[in-house]
């Protein structure tokens, strides 16, 4: 069973890589096979992964100037050796379009701002445009990121993610632990001051999880890709 998740969102900022680095982290940890694909131009999950401390492969898959179809091919095929690839999506329309038409389940993360806002409303637009073509799928979780749930902004922001209908995760802050994890190139677990961070990535996991074992997988359309043409950055020895 291969489950593809895309981390999207229409405007950059919002905490796409840091919770993909993080989630692919933690299900590493419960015994996952995970890899990780940075498609995003800036590359930054592949700077995190530099220093060689994360313990799950990390691929360069870049949407540029190939076609649709090679791109959507590629990930396809690093799924095909992994239960789990989450992908680090750029926020242009034409990569969130890409990454949720192969994508069986969609985390758009939301900061508290009017325009992350109104980019939350374009992605799931965009989202909902294809889910008539893929019989529903893929499945989506909003992800209040960045963000005090005591406060009186993060309450409004979890109300106006509930109002679009979709599953709401628990929230995420913004914390110093997740910035000094980037630096040192490891995973919040693994940081001093990374124990709510972690617990928060925890949580995050936990509704992930429960949302895609009720889930089909994307096994039997995997069977008929042809291996990845990507360029594989890390190779863990386990």
């Amino acid at each position: 069973m291969s489950h593809i998740i895309a981390l999207v969102q229409r405007k950059g900022g919002v905490g796409k890589t840091t919770l993909a680095v993080s989630v692919a982290a933690e299900l590493y940890r419960r015994g996952k096979s995970v890899a990780l694909i940075d498609s995003d131009p800036q590359l930054s999950a592949s700077q995190w992964a530099a220093l060689g401390n994360l313990q799950f492969p990390i691929y360069e898959v870049i949407l540029n100037d190939q076609m649709t179809v090679d791109w959507a091919r590629d990930v396809r095929g690093v799924a095909t050796n992994h239960g789990y690839v989450i992908v680090d999506t750029a926020p242009s329309m034409r990569a969130v379009s890409t990454a949720i038409a192969v994508a069986n389940f969609a985390m758009v993360p939301c900061t508290p701002s009017g325009l992350d806002l109104e980019s939350t409303v374009k992605t799931l637009e965009i989202i909902n445009q294809i889910r008539k073509l893929r019989d529903g799928y893929p499945k989506v979780v909003l992800i209040p990121n960045r963000v005090d749930p005591r406060t009186c902004e993060g309450k409004q922001l979890v109300d106006e993610l509930l109002s679009f209908g979709e599953v709401v995760s628990s929230t995420v802050g913004y914390r110093i632990g997740f910035v000094r994890a980037f630096s040192n190139g490891h995973s919040i677990r693994e940081m001093a001051n990374g124990r709510e961070g972690h617990g928060e990535i925890q949580d995050l996991c936990d509704r992930l999880e429960l949302n895609l074992n009720t889930e089909k997988s994307c096994a039997d359309s995997l069977s008929l890709i042809p291996p990845v043409c990507s360029r594989h950055l890390l190779p863990m020895a386990h």
